[in-house]
């Protein structure tokens, strides 16, 4: 047998790996979690939108010396089946190149330790010329001009990942500027999400302060758990290959409760309903979410429900955690046990929705719509008992009210379903249940008042029972004047 040794063409190989498909917010937060691996509680993000722009990630971690930055910046430069400590976030040796050189063609990264500052570049335009893997190693004096320098000299250790020429977002953009700064803006969301629990972590020494730009990042807690009406589940312990998968369900409270902050860090009202369903963490870092993994169908009513999972990166394999680390696959052996899990979850959330409108089979009210189960499917009817209703029947004669029964039935069989679950489900801000001026709510009640009274019928008693319409209750000045007028004991 002939052995031959093949090496990748450089200036092939990074430009191919270069379209793995890392959005920018997702590359940076890829390139926090090796400042999070070495220890910082500090992490600056620094950026230039005008031309030259530049975007720097600097963080007080342990920092590397000059073997240890050159192993960094080497293509595959840890195994991913290896034992790592429970804390590291990374697992292929690759984020730091791929997620970095994704977005612009020159990386930079500078670190100190011990002392001594030493930085090295991936230059693709040099990698080209050299037609080689060769990665340039400044001298201190070419560090001193470098965004971020700096920040890093100020500091005992520390590392600092410096993004210069963005081709790409120039090349896609006709204002390179703004574009730049919507993905500034979006990363910062993006970032406040994926590490919330590190940015709200209870104990001071391991919490991290995140910044843009001088301005610190708040965490954005998809689960409201500060919040006095969150409904947190308990927590169910599942195991596999002896490690732990913890779960925890929470229930959010009716979006009428929340308030302008609430409902930011729920990502809006809008994106509330895409939001439900599974937040997969790995090592509290959170890797996947706003999806049920097929295990239901997104629905309405239950897009309060929201079940936290905290994998250990032992598992990183069994959930197919890809090397962006934006997408994950729920093992079979614990399907099963999840299923049941967001059954509850979602049972509840079902249930603060059906909380928030009346129970017709049971409250005192007579309404005008009445929901009938027809063996779990539900209609609404219109109630024939209505006062009004009897009043215009009245009037009719036979023909007259087989014509009017028959609209009726028309009425109930179109009944809009689906356009009002839309709109209560793109923008419940619009939605109202008072449709009428009170002017006109009051010509309805006198009408029926002079009716009855025209017959001989009980006034009294027909306030009494117009107090119990679902439609006057909402007009309570109206049969108070109605009864002043034609009340008199």
């Amino acid at each position: 047998m002939e052995e031959r040794l093949v090496i990748p063409f450089a200036p092939i190989l990074v430009e191919s790996t270069r379209s793995i498909g890392y959005l920018f917010e997702a590359a940076v937060a890829d390139i926090v979690d090796n400042s999070i691996s070495a220890g910082a509680t500090e992490v600056r993000i620094g950026f230039m939108s005008k031309d030259p722009r530049w975007l720097c990630i600097e963080d007080n971690g342990c920092g590397m010396a000059a073997d240890e930055i050159e192993n960094a910046m080497r293509y595959g430069s840890q195994d991913p089946h290896n034992t790592r400590d429970k804390n590291d976030l990374g697992r292929f040796g690759l984020g730091l190149k791929m997620a970095s050189l994704s977005q612009c063609r020159k990386l930079t990264v500078m670190s100190k330790k011990d002392g001594k500052t030493v930085a090295a570049s991936w230059d693709l335009d040099y990698i080209k010329l050299k037609k080689s893997w060769a990665l340039k190693v400044y001298s201190k004096e070419e560090m001193d001009d470098l965004p971020g320098f700096i920040y890093l000299n100020s500091l005992e250790h520390g590392t600092v990942v410096l993004w210069q020429d963005f081709d790409r977002l120039e090349d896609a953009s006709a204002n390179a500027q703004k574009s730049f700064d919507e993905k500034i803006e979006l990363t910062r969301k993006h970032l406040s999400l994926v590490f919330h629990r590190f940015l709200a972590d209870k104990n001071p020494q391991k919490r991290l302060a995140l910044y843009f730009n001088g301005d610190p990042v708040l965490p954005m807690d998809p689960f409201l758990t500060r919040h006095p009406s969150t409904q947190p589940l308990s927590e169910q312990i599942l195991r596999i290959n002896n490690e732990e998968v913890r779960v925890k369900p929470y229930v959010l409270p009716y979006p009428s409760k929340l308030n302008a902050n609430d409902i930011e860090n729920m990502g809006g009202k809008d994106e509330l309903r895409l939001k439900q369903g599974f937040y997969i963490y790995r090592n509290k870092r959170l890797i996947v979410w706003g999806t049920w993994f097929r295990l239901i169908r997104q629905n309405e009513l239950g897009k309060l429900a929201r079940v936290r999972v905290d994998i250990p990166n032992s598992l990183d394999s069994m959930w197919e955690i890809d090397i962006k680390k934006s997408t994950a696959t729920l093992p079979d052996c614990i399907k099963k046990n999840l299923a049941a899990v967001v059954k509850n979850a979602v049972g509840r959330s079902e249930r603060v929705y059906k909380y928030r409108g009346r129970n017709v089979q049971t409250d005192d009210l007579v309404h005008a719509w009445n929901p009938v189960d027809f063996r779990g499917t539900f209609q609404y009817q219109i109630n024939r008992n209505l006062p009004l209703l009897k009043m215009l029947e009245n009037h009719l004669d036979e023909d007259g009210l087989a014509l009017f029964d028959n609209f009726l039935k028309m009425l109930e069989d179109t009944f809009p379903y689906a356009d009002v679950y839309y709109r209560l489900a793109s923008n419940e801000a619009n939605v109202t249940e008072k449709a009428l001026e009170t002017d006109e709510a009051r010509q309805i009640a006198l009408q029926m008042v002079r009716q009855a009274q025209d017959s001989g019928g009980d006034i009294p008693q027909l306030l009494s029972v117009m107090d119990k319409m679902d439609f006057f209750v909402k007009y309570p000045d109206v049969l108070k004047d109605l009864r002043e007028e034609y009340c008199h004991d």
